[in-house]
């Protein structure tokens, strides 16, 4: 009996050091399932778009031009304490990580194996905070709420669970989290009296959404639960894909999914510099978990397919991968990327898995690509059952401005101190030198038209946009700077 009262102690502690260290940090296929279990056919309405805008992506990939496409972000911020209330500048430091990551621009890509950097894709898409709202007043594009509701995922467990899913499981600690966190999870919300879509809910403690057909709209807030009085996220963030395909009857759904159409990212994993990133330590510190949802919402599924080796994620260019070997990242003991590529859970796939991919499992440290047809797919998305997001469209595809591209060289790249340019068949006395951040903000204009050098000694690393502009003719290159 002594040694029975011993054991639950010890256990317990366990089960607590295990749930930090192994963060289910995407609740995707966790919300997929809720909603499913509430509207039987939603399922199927998802997988028959994803194949409509396949067909359309496959159609018109030869077709596809460099077109920037602009979607307008209102970010929503949730908050029941002062930590959780995140500043306008970590609010502005994710929208350029979002721009770097859906733009092929974040420096980071570089570290990607041969392999999977040749087909590593430009998804072309600009996000911006909205400058005006629903209702036509000036905006900036965040909105700040202050709730009473202290965490929008509730888990309402007892010692009679934990004790039986031990007696199930022995000391198969990966099987008891999935009884306890993940598959106990949706069992286990309604009893808490809270909905993960609560947020997104001005009469639930939340906020209702601006108009989804306009606004991507993301939700920033706690996800955390109190699991034997400690508090730790139970998932890092979840989106749902699109729904609805051009042509479909609205009767398709039993109810409006409009309100729900959105992101929603646990506050201590966005941005890169947060502040309050608490438990999940730097496992989030580069604020990929917003892209990884982002992805999700843009029609993407994990690579791996939520299975094993004969799942799929729809995309051929991805590598096979199974879902119950995927590396779950210790906060406290972040892996080596280049530990990683070994993995192979599906050996009879002829490339290992991709931990390069957002839409991978491994840690979220070592993503840094989308692929070429992945990016098909969330610009079909975006320009058929999210059309109504487009924004201004930027061209960037004139027959001059190709050419001008091709012949514009900048070195060394990544540089320290001073950038060398050169134009092939053009003048560089005829161009205003420009030098962008990563936000569109000019942080250096070359006055003096014709210099073939610049100092960037005085600027912070990071991305940078080195831009030529001849009136309507503007070209730019991509810098990264190591200072």
């Amino acid at each position: 009996m002594t040694k029975k009262v011993l054991l639950l102690p010890i256990f317990l502690l366990c089960c607590v050091q295990f749930s930090v260290a192994q963060h289910v940090y995407c609740g995707h296929q966790r919300a997929m399932n809720n909603l499913a279990n509430q509207i039987p056919s939603f399922k199927q309405a998802v997988q028959q778009t994803f194949a409509e805008a396949k067909r359309t992506a496959q159609t018109n990939a030869a077709a596809r031009s460099n077109e920037l496409l602009q979607v307008q972000v209102v970010v929503h911020i949730v908050h029941n304490t002062d930590v959780q209330n995140i500043s306008d500048d970590l609010v502005a430091e994710q929208i350029a990580i979002l721009n770097e990551d859906f733009q092929s621009l974040n420096a980071d890509q570089a570290n990607a194996r041969d392999m999977y950097k040749e087909i590593a894709g430009n998804a072309g898409i600009e996000f911006v905070l909205a400058s005006t709202d629903p209702d036509g007043n000036p905006t900036s594009g965040i909105t700040r709420t202050a709730t009473e509701v202290e965490t929008f995922v509730a888990l309402d467990l007892d010692f009679a669970a934990i004790l039986e899913a031990s007696a199930e499981c022995g000391l198969d600690f990966t099987c008891i989290q999935e009884k306890i966190l993940v598959g106990g999870l949706e069992e286990n919300i309604e009893a808490g009296g809270v909905q993960m879509d609560d947020v997104k809910r001005s009469d639930r403690g939340g906020i209702d959404p601006w108009d989804t057909e306009r606004y991507l709209n993301i939700w920033v807030t706690n996800l955390n639960i109190d699991f034997l009085g400690q508090s730790m996220p139970a998932i890092l963030g979840f989106a749902y894909p699109p729904v609805g395909a051009p042509n479909w009857p609205d009767e398709v759904f039993e109810e409006d999914l409009s309100a729900i159409a959105g992101v929603v990212v646990h506050h201590e994993a966005f941005g890169k510099s947060n502040a309050g990133d608490g438990l999940i330590g730097s496992l989030a510190d580069g604020g990929r978990t917003t892209t990884h949802e982002l992805g999700h919402y843009f029609g993407l599924r994990h690579i791996h397919g939520d299975g094993g080796c004969g799942e799929d994620d729809g995309i051929a260019d991805t590598p096979s991968a199974d879902a119950s070997q995927q590396a779950q990242a210790d906060p406290e003991n972040l892996p080596v990327c280049e530990d990683l590529y070994s993995i192979d859970t599906c050996p009879d796939d002829d490339r290992p898995d991709m931990v390069e991919n957002y839409m991978d499992y491994n840690a979220i440290t070592c993503q840094n690509l989308f692929t070429i047809e992945q990016v098909e797919i969330m610009r079909a998305m975006l320009q058929g059952p999210r059309a109504g997001l487009l924004g201004q469209q930027v061209s960037t595809s004139t027959a001059e401005e190709i050419a001008a591209t091709q012949g514009f060289e900048v070195y060394p790249n990544p540089t320290a101190n001073s950038l060398n340019l050169s134009l092939a068949g053009y003048n560089l006395a005829d161009f205003e030198v420009r030098v962008q951040n990563i936000l569109g903000a000019t942080v250096t204009v070359n006055v003096a038209k014709g210099n073939t050098q610049i100092d960037m000694s005085n600027l912070n690393s990071g991305v940078y946009l080195v831009n030529l502009v001849k009136e309507d003719l503007q070209i730019v290159k991509k810098v990264s700077v190591l200072n």
